[in-house]
């Protein structure tokens, strides 16, 4: 092994190249393409999923009111006997 670049540079000069290198630039930029369209189909499976997990948390936290029924004991019952009685 020599350690003079010069001839290292020269050593170089000499190969000739691979053939299969041709076909190697069209190869990785289709694989890079490839790889561009997976990513942007799973940015949008991610936002569905978000939007579904907003969703679903929406219907679970129930944001419209509901009136709560009428508890059959409680203190406040205006017709209640006790209060009838009491005469308050």
């Amino acid at each position: 092994m020599t350690d003079d670049p010069a001839q290292s540079l020269r050593r170089l000069s000499d190969v000739t190249d691979d053939p299969r290198l041709d076909a190697l630039a069209p190869a990785v930029f289709a694989r890079v393409r490839a790889d561009g369209a997976a990513r942007a189909a799973g940015v949008r499976l991610a936002g569905i999923a978000a939007i579904g997990a907003v969703t679903m948390g929406l219907i679970a936290a129930d944001p419209l009111p509901r009136p709560q029924p009428v508890p059959a004991f409680a203190d406040e019952l205006a017709l209640a006997p006790s209060t009838l009685l009491a005469g308050r």
